[in-house]
C-alpha cells in the first residue's frame, strides 16, 4: 500500500485551498485560534459508532475517539438524551428522580468508602471542584502532578497542567511520570513513591503545604504508563503520610477504557476522591466528582457547591444510558479483547519497522513510539507524517506526549477485530511510507 498523494484539486470532502484558507480566517477571528489535530484540518458531519463521516460521506475510522467512547451516536444514548430532553430538564436545585436514580447506580460501581457523587458539567470543573475540596480538608494549597498532566482548562486545573506548556505557579510540583526508562532499573513502585516524597518536602518547607497528588492512572498526556500493575500503590502511601490527599482522575481512564471499569483499580487503591468527565455521558457535557462522606460533609459545612446543569435530568440520563450500553455490551470485555488484539498486531508489525520502538498500554489506551531507526532517538516528525497520512487514508489518530514522537490509540470501546485489522493493514502501509 502506498501513501495517498492529496490532490491539488478538491477530493472527497476536501476544500479548494482558497475556500480553507478563508474558513480557518472566520475560524480565527470568531473562535480565536485553534490547535487542530490535522493538517488540513479535517471537518466530519456525521459520526456512526466507530467512524466519522465528510460532506462528501467518506468514512474514517475513528482511533483516537476519547469523548464518544461508546461510539459515535450510539442509539441508546441519543434516545435518552432526546427523551429525557423532551420531558424534563431543570436544574440541579430541585429533586429528580432520574438524577436520584443515577447517583445510586454510579456510586455503586465504586469500593467503600467512596459513596457519595456531586455532578458538573465537565471534567475540568471536576477537577476545578476536587482540588477545592482537598485544600479544605488539608488546611494545605500544594500540589504534586506528572510533569505532562493535563488535568483541565479552568483557571486552577490549568495551573496544575504542564502539559499545556504555561508556566506553573510555586505551589504545583511535578514529578517524571512513571517510566521505566528513567527509573534506570529500579523498582517502578519505590521510585515514583520516592518522588513524590521528595516534592511533597518541597512544598511543606517552603510554607505551601501539600493538599493532594492528583494523576491520571493510565498517564496518557505523558506518553501512557499502565504497568506494572499495582506500582501506583507506595505512591498514594507517600502522598497520604506527607498529609495530602490523593485524588484520581478517571477522565481519560474510567468507564472501561483500561479493560477494567476504573484505571485506578488495576493499582488496587482506593482514591481520596475520584474525577470524572468526558465518557461518562458519551460527550454530553456532564462530568463527577466523587468523595467520601466525611469530604462532602466538609465541603458542604464550607460553601454547597451547586452546578446548575450538571446534575440536570438529560445529564443524568445520558449517564443512566451509558451504563446500560456498557453492562449490555460487555464493553469492558471487549476493551481487554481488542485491546490485545491491537497490541498484538502492533507487535508483529515493529518486527518490520524498527520505527517502532515501544508499544505499552492497558485495554483500550495505547501508545506506540516512533524513533529514528539509526539512533533511537525520539521522532516527532515521523509521528506528525505518521498522523497525515493516516488521515489521508481514513484513519484518525492523534499524539498528545511531550516529545511529540508517540502515537495515542484510543477507539471507542465497541470496535471489533475487523476494525483492529483494519487499523493494522492501513498503519503498515503508512509506516512503509516512513522508511
Amino acid at each position: 500500500m502506498t501513501d495517498r498523494i492529496p490532490s491539488a484539486v478538491p477530493g472527497p470532502g476536501e476544500l479548494s485551498e482558497a475556500e480553507l484558507a478563508q474558513r480557518l480566517q472566520a475560524r480565527r477571528q470568531w473562535l480565536g485560534d485553534t490547535d487542530f489535530a490535522y493538517d488540513p484540518p479535517l471537518e466530519p458531519v456525521r459520526g456512526d459508532g466507530v467512524y466519522l463521516f465528510d460532506s462528501a460521506g467518506q468514512r474514517y475510522l475513528d482511533m483516537h475517539s476519547t469523548v464518544p467512547s461508546m461510539g459515535h451516536g450510539h442509539p441508546e444514548v441519543v434516545s435518552a438524551i432526546a427523551a429525557q430532553a423532551a420531558t424534563l430538564n431543570i436544574h440541579a436545585r430541585h429533586l429528580n428522580n432520574v438524577v436520584e436514580a443515577y447517583a445510586a447506580r454510579l456510586l455503586g460501581l465504586f469500593p467503600a468508602p467512596l459513596g457519595n457523587l456531586v455532578m458538573t458539567c465537565s471534567g475540568s470543573e471536576a477537577n476545578d471542584l476536587a482540588l477545592r475540596l482537598a485544600r479544605l480538608v488539608t488546611g494545605g494549597k500544594g500540589i504534586i502532578v506528572t510533569s505532562g498532566a493535563r488535568h483541565g482548562s479552568t483557571a486552577t486545573t490549568a495551573e496544575i497542567s504542564p502539559g499545556l506548556g504555561q508556566p506553573l505557579p510555586a505551589h504545583v510540583r511535578t514529578i517524571p511520570p512513571p517510566d521505566p526508562s528513567l527509573a534506570k532499573g529500579a523498582a517502578l513502585g519505590p521510585w515514583f513513591a520516592a518522588r513524590v516524597r521528595e516534592e511533597a518536602n518541597v512544598l511543606q518547607k517552603t510554607g505551601a503545604g501539600f493538599a493532594a497528588l492528583v494523576l491520571e492512572s493510565g498517564f496518557a498526556f505523558d506518553g501512557v504508563f499502565t504497568d506494572p500493575p499495582g506500582f501506583l500503590t507506595e505512591a498514594v502511601s507517600a502522598a497520604r503520610q506527607a498529609g495530602g490527599l490523593f485524588i484520581a482522575d478517571e477522565v481519560q481512564t474510567g468507564f472501561g477504557r483500561t479493560g477494567m471499569f476504573w484505571g485506578f483499580s488495576r493499582h488496587g487503591v482506593v482514591p481520596d476522591v475520584v474525577t470524572l468527565g468526558k465518557p461518562m455521558g458519551n460527550g454530553y457535557p456532564m462530568g463527577g466528582v466523587v468523595m467520601r462522606a466525611q469530604h462532602l460533609a466538609r465541603l458542604n459545612a464550607s460553601a454547597p457547591y451547586i452546578s446548575g446543569c450538571g446534575g440536570s435530568p438529560v445529564a443524568a440520563a445520558a449517564g443512566m444510558a451509558v451504563l446500560d450500553v456498557i453492562e449490555t455490551e460487555k464493553l469492558v470485555r471487549n476493551a481487554v479483547r481488542s485491546g490485545e488484539a491491537l497490541r498484538k498486531g502492533l507487535r508483529r508489525l515493529a518486527r518490520s519497522f524498527p520505527r517502532i520502538a515501544a508499544i505499552r498500554g492497558a485495554g483500550l489506551l495505547i501508545a506506540v513510539d516512533l524513533v529514528m531507526p539509526e539512533t533511537g532517538a525520539p521522532d516527532p516528525g515521523a509521528a506528525r507524517r505518521a498522523i497525515n497520512a493516516l488521515q489521508r487514508n481514513f484513519v484518525l489518530v492523534c499524539s498528545a506526549t511531550p516529545c511529540g514522537h508517540t502515537l495515542q490509540l484510543r477507539p471507542p470501546l465497541s470496535i471489533s477485530a475487523e476494525q483492529v485489522a483494519q487499523f493494522l493493514e492501513i498503519f503498515g502501509g503508512v509506516l512503509a511510507t516512513l522508511e
